[in-house]
């Protein structure tokens, strides 16, 4: 949910550059409610997960806590990539339809 948040913000975020003709709606007000009604269910989640997963505390933390630590290492390792091996990082975020 956190991604699908994420991804409610670039949408926002690439669409204030250039908003290619396209209604407001799609371009800013969509993303918008996606993002705030995600990060709403990303609280209530995170506040009751015990009765998501009907687990004992400590398997909760077990699950929820290492994932700070892989959104991390992510970011970490989509930087390095960037760094690195631009042409690479340019790449992850193309498709080539026709290639099929």
């Amino acid at each position: 949910m956190l991604l699908q948040t994420l991804a409610a913000l670039a949408v926002y975020g690439f669409f204030r550059r250039d908003r290619r003709g396209l209604p407001a709606w799609r371009v800013v007000a969509a993303p918008l409610t996606a993002c705030a009604g995600l990060a709403v269910l990303i609280v209530l989640v995170c506040r009751n997960f015990g009765l998501l997963t009907e687990a004992s505390t400590g398997v909760n933390l077990a699950l929820l806590a290492p994932l700070p630590l892989v959104f991390v290492l992510g970011v970490g390792v989509a930087l390095r990539i960037r760094r690195r091996a631009p042409r690479a990082y340019a790449g992850l975020t193309t498709v080539d339809v026709e290639s099929g």
